[in-house]
């Protein structure tokens, strides 16, 4: 069976018009079996041609989101936006969602996922409620725990059927306030902040808060592995 084709969102440096994209997600994708193509904004519709050649697709981290998008006004904490990159990344997950085709999102990608989705997005995690989400240790390490929801497509991945507390990196200020309709909360962190949500809809349309692309742990493994499985499909 030949490598599936996967595509992977990526950021944009506005003071040198590059595109860009923390090489550790290829890694990844290459590892568990797959072949990564890097997806810059493009045309309306194009989503729809680019996806059909494709067997999945990853929405990467990145800056915050712009929040006209998911109706609201912009409030204070909010940080750097890229409204561009936010209409051609909705668009993708829109069709890959409508195409049923594998789906993973991270950081950043859960919660443009959960907003094109029409779920609730918290733009500044702020207050001694909320525990240290942006780490200052490296990317490596993980940071706080996390508990996972037990008959969760989650739980199957990190072989803890019956749920139970895996510990990961953070390095974000917002965050899905509510799931989109559809969508299953499958993780939350020890101040309730979600930290995974899943697909009770689609085969494989998971999404974490952590970068499990720099963390060299078997649940890392296993996310970018079923996704690679699941494309393998398409």
């Amino acid at each position: 069976m030949p490598a599936p084709f996967i595509g992977i969102t990526v950021n944009r440096h506005y003071g040198t018009d590059r595109y860009w994209l923390p090489a550790a997600y290829c890694r990844c994708v290459i590892r568990a079996g797959g072949i990564p193509l890097l997806l810059p904004p493009a045309a309306e519709g194009e989503e729809r041609r680019l996806l059909s050649r494709l067997n999945g697709l990853i929405l990467s981290g990145g800056g915050d989101l712009a929040p006209l998008f998911f109706g609201e006004e912009p409030q204070q904490g909010l940080g750097e936006v890229d409204p561009e990159r936010d209409r051609w990344e909705m668009a993708l997950a829109r069709e890959a969602l409508r195409l049923d085709l594998p789906l993973l999102g991270i950081c950043r990608g859960l919660q443009l996922l959960n907003a094109t989705a029409g779920g609730g997005i918290i733009q500044h995690l702020c207050g001694p409620q909320y525990l240290q989400h942006h780490q200052k240790a490296p990317r490596s390490c993980v940071s706080h725990t996390i508990l996972i929801r037990p008959s969760t497509r989650l739980a199957d991945l990190a072989g803890l059927s019956g749920g139970g507390v895996v510990a990961v990196n953070s390095f974000h200020h917002q965050a899905a306030s509510a799931p989109a309709p559809g969508f299953v909360v499958s993780a939350t962190a020890a101040d309730g902040v979600i930290e995974a949500l899943e697909s009770s809809l689609h085969r494989f349309a998971v999404a974490v808060q952590w970068h499990p692309e720099t963390l060299d742990h078997p649940l890392s493994i296993a996310l970018f592995e079923a996704l690679i499985n699941e494309a393998s499909r398409v």
